[in-house]
C-alpha cells in the first residue's frame, strides 16, 4: 500500500517523467503485478515517461520498451527490449541474461566470476573487463564510447582509431 501511496504522491503534480527506482523490490508477485499495472495505466493515461531502475530482468522484459545496461556506473549497452532479449552484445549483458533463473540449464545457474569494483578502484576502459573472458587491449585502454548500429543498438565500444571490425 505504501508503494501505491508514494506513486500517487509522485503523480499528483502531473510530471512528464517518473523515475521508479526498484518500485517492486521485496514485494510478493501479486503486489508486484499490481504496481506494474498501475505504472502502465498511469503512463498510458497521462502520457507519462517512466524510467525504471531495476535489477530484475523479468520486470524489464515485461514492462520496458528500451534497456540501458550499466556496470559499475558505466553504460555498456543500450537498445530496444526485443533486440536486447534476442541478442544482447556486450559480455556483461549476455552474462546477466544467462544468469536469469529461466535460463538455467539442468537446474544450474551460470554466474559471473569475481566481484564488481569498488567506487575507488574503477578500472580504465570498460569497467567489466577485469571479469570478462573476452577482454582485449582495446577494452583496457581509454574511454569507452558506444557506437550505434543500423538497428539502433548501441552495444559495443568504438575501437580506438575507428577500427570497427
Amino acid at each position: 500500500m505504501l508503494q501505491r501511496v508514494l506513486i500517487a504522491i509522485a503523480l499528483a503534480c502531473e510530471p512528464k517523467l517518473l523515475v521508479a527506482d526498484e518500485p517492486t523490490t521485496a514485494l510478493d508477485v501479486t503486489v508486484q503485478a499490481q504496481i506494474l499495472d498501475l505504472l502502465h495505466e498511469m503512463r498510458d493515461r497521462f502520457g507519462l515517461a517512466v524510467l525504471l531502475v531495476t535489477h530484475d530482468l523479468g520486470v524489464v522484459a515485461e514492462v520496458c520498451d528500451r534497456v540501458v545496461v550499466m556496470y559499475a556506473g558505466q553504460v555498456v549497452e543500450e537498445c530496444d527490449i526485443d533486440t536486447f532479449l534476442a541478442g544482447s552484445r556486450h559480455p556483461y549483458s549476455r552474462a546477466l541474461l544467462a544468469a536469469a533463473p529461466d535460463a538455467a540449464v539442468d537446474g544450474e545457474l551460470t554466474w559471473i566470476p569475481g566481484a564488481p569494483p569498488g567506487p575507488d578502484e574503477l578500472p580504465s576502459g570498460c569497467r567489466f573487463q577485469p571479469r570478462c573472458r573476452y577482454a582485449r587491449d582495446a577494452c583496457r585502454s581509454g574511454p569507452i564510447v558506444l557506437r550505434r548500429t543500423a538497428d539502433g543498438h548501441a552495444p559495443l565500444p568504438a575501437r580506438p582509431g575507428g577500427d570497427d571490425r
